[in-house]
């Protein structure tokens, strides 16, 4: 069947095109973040493995979205067959389960990221608490999806004759989303009395903060989001307004995942940095040795600073630690084998003033 072309075609472009989009970003983000974790840093955690399954979860929204795309999404159902409406619910269906799904991996995920800078026990145990929250909370919402209409082919039962009964899905969906909302604004401020604790110099604390606090852009899509549900669950052609509630939500659970991840890829420019502090280091420390001894190759010297120096992966400790930085340049292997962004000190932990070893 050839639907019309107009504003339901348009709809259809916009939220195919922003999914994919958004879809495909995520994809390439955390690809990075998994070989960063496992490569770099050798310490791929279950906070990687929830953004893992994440990820896996939004590919399969995607997929939904091109099924609905192919059955009319975005057009009345006035010029919609009844298999593409049956498609479109039972579609719709599946696009619920998968999505609390996703929001629960993304929310777990930054839970267990909490728990690598866990500085006591009471925050320890704050974070458990939500991360328990957070996996009931999800069973009970794919059950709820699963028996909202008893039988659950009710759902796409568009004969005069009902074959059972459904729950009111505004008062279901605005609840379950109310409850999103709230607790996304609990994960963005939970960590802040313990960020604003570490050892670090005031605009590193701000920085730190801001990455965390950026998981506000997916708080302000789940409010959009409500509003979208409330025009679908009330509208008299749900089959023409179902593109706004796609759209959010993919805008919200691929923000998400952007926000929890990008701190992890901060590895990468540090060891980029940090290899080219340790090259041009390296070209001074030649000349100089060059000048006084007079040999061609440095790294025969007495001193063996040259070798030394480039064995010294500085992008392996953290460089405000000048106990790790001085294992690792001696080639300590407990220090040596853990990524620095696992290496976050607290009041005590460390001389606040640190020299590097040269």
């Amino acid at each position: 069947m050839v639907l019309p072309s107009g504003r339901g075609q348009a709809q259809q472009d916009a939220c195919t095109g922003v999914a994919t989009a958004f879809t495909i970003t995520s994809f390439l983000i955390v690809g990075l973040r998994t070989y960063v974790r496992s490569r770099i840093v050798r310490n791929f955690g279950k906070d990687d493995a929830f953004m893992v399954g994440a990820v896996v979860f939004t590919l399969g929204y995607l997929v939904c979205i091109w099924i609905m795309r192919d059955n009319g999404m975005g057009y009345s159902g006035k010029v919609l067959k009844l298999d593409q409406m049956t498609t479109l619910i039972q579609t719709t269906l599946a696009i619920q389960i998968l999505y609390y799904l996703l929001i629960a991996c993304v929310k777990i995920s930054i839970c267990f990221c909490y728990l690598r800078i866990a500085a006591d026990k009471y925050f320890a145990r704050l974070v458990k608490g939500t991360i328990y929250f957070l996996a009931t909370f999800c069973v009970i919402c794919v059950i709820v999806c699963l028996t909202q209409c008893i039988p659950l082919r009710q759902m796409w039962n568009f004969t005069s004759v009902p074959l059972g009964t459904c729950v009111n899905t505004t008062a279901l969906f605005y609840t379950t989303s109310s409850i999103n909302i709230i607790t996304d604004i609990w994960i963005i401020v939970l960590p802040v009395r313990t960020l604003l604790k570490i050892q670090r110099p005031n605009r590193e604390k701000l920085g730190l903060i801001f990455v965390f606090g950026l998981g506000v852009f997916s708080t302000i899509a789940s409010i959009v989001r409500l509003h979208a549900i409330r025009i679908y669950t009330e509208s008299t052609d749900p089959f023409y307004d179902s593109v706004p509630i796609n759209l959010w939500s993919m805008v919200e659970v691929n923000i998400g995942i952007w926000c929890a991840s990008i701190p992890s890829l901060r590895i990468i420019l540090i060891r980029r940095r940090a290899a080219t502090q340790a090259s041009r280091s390296a070209g001074t420390y030649k000349y100089h040795s060059s000048g006084r001894s007079g040999a061609k190759d440095p790294g025969n010297s007495a001193s063996g600073g040259s070798k030394n120096l480039e064995s010294f992966d500085m992008g392996s400790v953290d460089l405000t630690n000048p106990e790790a930085a001085r294992k690792a340049s001696k080639g300590d292997s407990e220090w040596s084998s853990h990524g620095s962004d696992d290496q976050i000190y607290f009041p005590g932990a460390y001389n606040p003033t640190p020299k590097l070893p040269v």
